[in-house]
């Protein structure tokens, strides 16, 4: 019988059970589309905190050189993706990196044995930043806590909005963090938005500040003022009896059309994209010769519900189309309806202003969004 033997790179979350979840999606779709009397298939769990670069280093070399893994995945962070790209190649052995896309990927710090499977929300923003100020105005706004400022979110609001109009304008409002407290406050970038008057508010907030700040904004003059989010705004979502309106997006290689359910691998991000990397496994095993996972990695083509999934770590976001998504809350307590409005302006990796940017002096936390 053969055997593949899969190392899992694990981060903590306070906020969502991303490892769990993505731990279960992975072997289901192994379990479902994998000949049991054909292929072992082993996993060797590494849990690697918040996934620091020495941290997930450390476990790489136990994952290759005491475990003998063929092939290792898992959630990590771009920004530590990038960091440690050169040990697979030293070890010459792929690695299938999962995340939401939270720092923008630079296809030159990656290697023939990267690949990336991963929502691409730098894409995302990007699209909402070009379109909030086709359709609002050139004045938006950042808000959101330290944390959430440290990932690439603001410089692809930025980018967006540049892209549709040079005369666009992209301010930023910090949540301050009150004496004795352990998280930021949201309702103190209200007076920011007071002063500023922005045409448009980006909310980058997660967890229990999200919470605070949709409570916040549903009672704040700038209730009236267009708000857009990233998906996990609404995670944990409770608008009271308040009617509001909040606008994201999600990216898919398939067509959709307008009107369909916006909840597409909205709810079960993590256990999506560990059922996606199973599957790309599954198909990669049908295609493997002489032990190259690497050679079989390239020629997988797995169709998921996001459309034909492409994992070449030189194109991130290849083929995406980005979509937006309206989400109501018409005032009946935790119930929202999403819906795709349209298909948005799409940036590709190699656009120029997206390039440059890559190029500039940058710093960012090293875990992926939502470990902590």
């Amino acid at each position: 019988m053969n055997k593949l033997t899969i190392g899992l790179l694990l981060p903590v979350s306070t906020i969502v059970p991303m490892s769990r979840d993505f731990e279960q999606g992975l072997k289901q779709a192994l379990k479902d589309q994998v000949d049991q009397d054909c292929w072992e298939v082993e996993f060797i769990p590494e849990f690697i905190g918040q996934g620091s670069r020495l941290r997930v280093e450390e476990s790489i070399d136990k994952l290759f050189s005491y475990y003998h893994a063929d092939v290792v995945t898992g959630i990590v962070s771009n920004m530590t993706g990038m960091a440690v790209a050169p040990k697979f190649e030293r070890y010459k052995k792929p690695f299938i990196m999962n995340n939401i896309g939270e720092h923008t990927p630079n296809p030159e710090w990656f290697n023939p044995y990267i690949f990336i499977n991963s929502t691409h929300t730098w894409q995302q923003i990007w699209s909402l930043g070009y379109w909030a100020v086709k359709t609002f105005g050139n004045k938006g706004m950042f808000v959101g806590s330290v944390y959430d400022a440290g990932y690439s979110f603001n410089n692809m609001l930025r980018l967006g909005m540049q892209a549709a109009s040079a005369e666009s304008n992209l301010s930023f409002s910090i949540a301050q963090i009150t004496p004795g407290a352990k998280t930021a406050d949201p309702k103190t970038v209200f007076e920011h938005v007071e002063l500023f008057q922005p045409d448009f508010i980006f909310s980058a907030f997660c967890g229990e500040e999200a919470t605070a700040f949709q409570e916040a904004y549903t009672n704040a003059d700038a209730k009236n003022i267009p708000l857009l989010a990233l998906p996990f705004l609404l995670q944990n979502f409770d608008a009271k009896d308040h009617e509001l309106e909040i606008y994201t997006a999600l990216s898919s290689t398939a067509l959709l059309s307008n009107g369909e359910s916006g909840e597409v691998f909205q709810d079960q991000t993590f256990y999506q994209l560990g059922k996606e990397t199973g599957m790309i496994l599954a198909d990669a095993l049908k295609i493997v010769k002489d032990g190259d996972w690497v050679e079989a990695l390239n020629q997988v083509k797995v169709d998921s519900e996001r459309g034909v999934l492409h994992i070449n770590s030189q194109k991130p976001g290849e083929d995406n189309q980005v979509y937006l998504v309206k989400n109501t809350h018409t005032g009946n307590r935790k119930h929202m309806r999403r819906a795709v409005i349209r298909r948005l302006e799409t940036v590709a990796i190699d656009d120029q202003a997206l390039s440059d940017s890559l190029q500039e002096l940058s710093s960012g936390w090293e875990n992926p969004y939502l470990g902590i």
